[in-house]
Formats: structure tokens, C-alpha cells, sequence
């Protein structure tokens, strides 16, 4: 227990202070708004602009993921390039002076202008910063019935999540979304984001495509980003659960002890106890140093050796199989229960299986069977 509760301990740590630095050096979770277009009559004064919708918003989002290690926490980083192609029509009867504004947070994406590039039907154009320097801003002119492309590309990086909102207040028109990950197989959508209209997922990559040809009111597309196993929380389970395997354990070992007529000592309980327990400790300590698929086997071998061995030496008439198989049946599958969390059930019946094929095999050895005898003789001549 006491175990278990100093892990979660980290755990919480790694979701506030931990989590706050590693997101000063590497980036937040994205929330890209799309950008927004204001327009007057052309000759007259920038001072009552009007909304317009955009005519199309077609956005392309490369994903990479790029995870941050913390401890026993990893972090879903992502690098990303952003690709949105926009179009704006004028279906006025005259010439307009429109202003096109792409909102961004610079402080969030460290990276997000160095490869920023911006064309205006296919030709680059220069950007002007806003007073606040939270949004790119194009001014210029569109004739009557002409329409004007719009290209803004850009490398950045974030984590966990990227949401792309729509303009709550206009409505949205052929509106395409593509956000392609590679490096993870599993995806989330974050809070109030709609889902994907189709996913394809190929090895270790996924493809989400949002498609609407009109959208009466702006809504948040996006997805969270595919995410490692949480080892803090998983090791934490292993340890809460691990009082019902070392009972079995115990009540294993006591079995043995009878039929040598070598039971433990007052002082050797409480080393298997801890030799038990400190498996977990092992595992957490080098998790943090090490991936979790390296720390568990080196953890769960090497103590499960030290264990083989200090038993052999307590009962050398019993094969040392015999403690190598309480080991795996008490420490190794629980603990890989926990892991192989969609398994859990099957794992624990499987290992009950074999528990009972097993015990029916040995009630047809004689050795065991004499054995049973022997002791049940011995039991009923101290009862009489």
C-alpha cells in the first residue's frame, strides 16, 4: 500500500509541476482557430467592417509523434506541419478591401514561424503582425464576382491534443480536414470536438478526415493525439493488487514447508514479504530511467533469481522449477494482467486453468497421493 500511494504521489506531481515544464520547453496542446475575414466597400474607411464567411477551408495537418519522457510519465509530443489552403469569393456587386486574419499563439509554439509561409493565389505576400502579435493579417483587394486563394503553411510542435475551431458566429462551406499521425495507433477526441467522418489506420499511423460541404454554425474538429501507456498509474495497480497474489504465495510456501517438515522461520516470512514487495520499488525506480518494457523483466527475473535460489537452499530437496513456477504464477502473470489491461480476465482464467489441470495431474501421482495419506494419517492420530 505504502508503495502503491508513493507512486500515485508522483503521479500527481507529474500532472501539475511536471506537466508545466514540459510545456514551457516544448509546446501546450493546439488550438488553432480558423482564420477570419472582414470587409468593406472598396474607397471607404477600415472602420465598419463585416464579417464574411470563407467560400472553402481545406486544412491538412502531418502529424509526428515525438514523445517526451518524464520520469515514469510520457508525454504525447507531436511535430507537425499545418498545410490551409483557403478561398474567399465576392459576390457583391462591387469591389471589396477585405482583411485576412490567421489567429495564432506564438508563445505556445515555439518553432511555429520559422518556416512560415503565406501565398495569395499561389504567389507569396507579405504579413503584417497585429497590435498584440497573436495574429497574422493580410489586407487587400478582391473585384467584383473575382475570388482570391489563400495558402498559409508552418512547422510547430504541441502536446496531446490539436483542435481546429471553426467561426462560431458563420456559417462554414466546403470544409475539409486531414490529420495524419504516425508513430501511434490510438486516438481520442478531446472535449466538444466532433468526431471524424471516416479513420483509417495502417501499422502504426492513423489518418482522421473531417468532410462537410456546409456547416450552419462553427464547431471544433480535432483529435488528441495517440498516447504511450501511463506506467505511474500501472505500476501503482500492481502494487494495490498485489496483497491477493502474496497470500497464495504464502499459503504456497506454507504447503511446502509441510510436506518437508521445514516450515519458515519467524524471521524468513518477513524477507519473502520483502523481497516480494521490493520487486514493485525496483520496477518504478528503473522506469525512470529505463522504457518499462526493459525495467519489468530486468525487475521481475532478477529478483525472481534471488528468490529461486534462497529457496533452493531452505527446501534443497524440492526442484527449483517448483519456485520458479510460484514465482511466475504469483509475481509475473498478475503483475502482466495489470499490463495487458483488455487481457486482464483472460489472463487470470487461463492462469487458474493451468492451476487446475495442474492440481489434477498431481492427485494421480502416487508420490503425491502417498503423501496426502501419510499426512492425513499422521493428522488423525494427534486428533485420537
Amino acid at each position: 500500500m505504502v508503495i502503491s500511494v508513493q507512486v500515485e504521489s508522483r503521479d500527481d506531481f507529474a500532472n501539475s509541476e511536471l506537466a508545466a515544464g514540459v510545456e514551457e520547453r516544448w509546446g501546450a496542446p493546439v488550438d488553432q482557430p480558423a482564420p477570419s475575414v472582414r470587409a468593406v466597400p472598396s474607397g471607404t474607411v477600415f472602420t465598419a467592417l463585416e464579417a464574411m464567411p470563407l467560400s472553402r477551408q481545406h486544412v491538412t495537418v502531418d502529424a509526428t509523434m515525438n514523445y517526451r519522457k518524464r520520469g515514469l510519465r510520457y508525454f504525447s509530443g507531436f511535430d507537425f506541419d499545418f498545410t490551409g489552403n483557403y478561398s474567399v469569393a465576392n459576390t457583391r456587386p462591387h469591389d471589396i478591401d477585405v482583411a485576412f486574419v490567421f489567429p495564432i499563439e506564438m508563445d505556445k509554439a515555439q518553432v511555429l514561424l520559422s518556416d512560415l509561409q503565406f501565398l495569395v493565389d499561389g504567389q507569396p505576400a507579405p504579413l503584417e503582425m497585429g497590435d498584440q502579435r497573436n495574429r497574422l493579417v493580410w489586407t487587400g483587394r478582391i473585384d467584383k464576382g473575382a475570388e482570391r486563394q489563400f495558402t498559409i503553411r508552418y512547422r510547430a510542435r504541441g502536446l496531446d491534443s490539436f483542435l481546429y475551431r471553426l467561426d462560431p458566429s458563420l456559417p462554414a462551406n466546403d470544409v475539409k480536414l486531414h490529420v495524419g499521425v504516425v508513430g501511434g495507433d490510438n486516438f481520442d477526441y478531446p472535449a466538444g470536438a466532433l468526431s471524424a467522418s471516416s479513420v483509417a489506420q495502417s501499422g502504426d499511423g492513423i489518418g482522421l478526415d473531417w468532410t462537410f460541404s456546409t456547416l450552419e454554425s462553427g464547431v471544433a474538429l480535432g483529435v488528441r493525439l495517440p498516447s504511450l501507456k501511463t506506467w505511474d498509474v500501472i505500476i501503482a495497480t500492481m502494487a494495490r493488487r498485489a496483497w491477493f497474489p502474496f497470500l497464495a504465495l504464502m499459503a504456497m510456501l506454507m504447503a511446502l514447508g509441510v510436506k518437508h517438515g521445514r516450515p519458515l522461520a519467524f524471521y524468513e516470512t518477513p524477507l519473502v514479504a520483502t523481497l516480494f514487495g521490493f520487486t514493485f520499488v525496483v520496477i518504478a525506480y528503473l522506469s525512470a530511467f529505463l522504457t518499462f518494457e526493459a525495467a519489468w523483466p530486468i525487475s521481475v527475473l532478477g529478483l525472481g533469481a534471488a528468490f529461486v535460489l534462497w529457496l533452493s537452499r531452505l527446501m534443497p530437496d524440492e526442484p527449483k522449477k517448483t519456485f520458479v513456477m510460484l514465482w511466475v504464477a504469483t509475481m509475473a502473470v498478475p503483475t502482466l494482467a495489470v499490463v495487458a489491461q483488455g487481457y486482464t480476465g483472460l489472463i487470470y482464467t487461463v492462469e487458474l486453468l493451468v492451476g487446475l489441470i495442474g492440481a489434477l495431474a498431481l492427485s494421480t501421482r502416487r508420490s503425491v497421493r502417498g503423501w496426502l495419506d501419510d499426512s492425513a494419517t499422521r493428522s488423525a492420530g494427534v486428533t485420537s
